[in-house]
C-alpha cells in the first residue's frame, strides 16, 4: 500500500500568494488535503476517486486579518457581529477571531483505520484578550480518510462560566447553484437574514434563488446537498445549521468571490449559535463533530 506523504508548505508555494502563510499538505492513499495554520482551517479535501468535497475560491486572498474564502473557516467565539458591549477603541471582527488567528500544530498521526489526524490548537492572543478576556483553549482535529471529519472543542480554563457561539463555515463544492438543493431541513424554523430577519418555516427542499442566508438555530441531525455531486453533512453536538450563498448581486461586490464563481459552492454549516450557544463551566470542555462526505 502506498504510504501517506505529509509535507509542510506555504501559500506562496501552493497558491502563488504574495503573502506567506504555513500549510500542511496531505497526500495519502485515501485522500488529498491542505490545512492552513492561519485560521486553523482545512482548505482542500478530495477523497480518492471522488470530486473535490470543498470549494476554495479561485480569487482567494491570503492576508493577515482577513478570513480565507473557502474550505471550512471556524467562526468563533461568536457568530455574526459581536453581541456584547463594545468599546470604541477595539475592533470586533465579524464571526470572531478564530478564523483570523494563527493556530499551533500539536500533532499529525495515523489512526487504526490508516486515516491521517491533524490536531491544531488556539489559546489566548492579543486580539482575543481584548474581545474575549477569559482563559480558554480551542482544539480542531481533522480526520482525513474516505470522508472528512472535523472535531471542534473548547475548554474553559477560567474560574467562571464562559459562552461560546460558533460555526464550521463549510464551503461545499457543487456543479451548479441553479440546480442544487439542500434536503433534511424541511419543517424546521429559520431566521431569514437576507430578508429582514423574518422567522419562517422551510416548507420543502431549500433551493438557491438569489442570496440565501438562513439560520436554523435548532436544525436537523443530517442534511444532504442534492445535485450532480451529492454531499452528506452530519453532526454531533452541533445542532444549529446555517445555509448560505451570496447570489449574483452580492457575489459581484465581493473581491474574493466575484460574479463568475458563486455558482460553484453552497455553505451548509454546523455549529451552536444564538440561544443554542455553548455555556461551558469552569474547568469543563464542550466538543462537537461534523462529518462531510461525497
Amino acid at each position: 500500500m502506498t504510504q501517506s506523504i505529509v509535507t509542510l508548505s506555504d501559500t506562496h508555494v501552493l497558491y502563488q500568494s504574495p503573502n506567506v502563510m504555513p500549510l500542511i499538505v496531505i497526500d495519502s492513499p485515501k485522500c488529498y488535503a491542505v490545512v492552513s495554520l492561519y485560521g486553523g482551517q482545512i482548505l482542500e479535501f478530495k477523497a480518492h476517486n471522488k470530486p473535490p468535497l470543498l470549494w476554495l475560491s479561485p480569487l482567494v486572498i491570503f492576508e493577515l486579518g482577513k478570513a480565507i474564502r473557502g474550505g471550512v473557516p471556524i467562526c468563533a467565539p461568536w457568530f455574526g457581529p459581536y453581541k456584547g458591549t463594545k468599546r470604541d477603541s477595539i475592533s470586533y471582527p465579524n464571526h470572531g477571531f478564530a478564523r483570523t488567528s494563527l493556530w499551533q500544530q500539536q500533532s499529525i498521526t495515523t489512526n487504526q483505520d490508516d486515516d491521517i489526524q491533524i490536531i491544531l490548537t488556539l489559546t489566548p492572543n492579543e486580539t482575543s484578550k481584548l474581545t474575549y478576556p477569559v482563559q480558554f483553549s480551542m482544539e480542531i482535529c481533522f480526520t482525513l480518510g474516505n470522508e472528512l471529519a472535523i472535531d471542534f472543542a473548547v475548554t474553559n480554563h477560567s474560574t467562571r462560566t464562559i459562552e461560546c457561539e460558533w460555526a464550521l463555515h463549510s464551503y461545499l463544492a457543487i456543479d451548479d447553484i441553479t440546480t442544487a438543493s439542500v434536503s433534511g431541513l424541511e419543517g424546521y424554523q429559520y431566521i431569514d437574514s437576507a430578508n429582514g430577519r423574518t422567522v419562517e418555516i422551510l416548507p420543502a427542499q431549500l433551493r438557491f434563488d438569489g442570496e440565501v442566508d438562513r439560520y436554523f438555530i435548532q436544525g436537523s441531525k443530517a442534511q444532504s446537498i442534492d445535485g450532480a455531486f451529492p454531499v452528506s453533512i452530519t453532526g454531533t453536538n452541533c445542532d444549529s445549521v446555517i445555509t448560505w450563498n451570496p447570489g449574483t448581486e452580492l457575489a459581484g461586490k465581493m473581491s474574493d468571490i466575484g460574479s463568475d464563481f458563486y455558482q460553484q459552492f453552497v455553505c451548509v454549516e454546523r455549529g451552536a449559535i444564538f440561544n443554542n450557544q455553548w455555556r461551558i463551566e469552569s474547568g469543563q470542555q464542550q466538543r462537537a463533530t461534523m462529518v462531510l462526505s461525497n
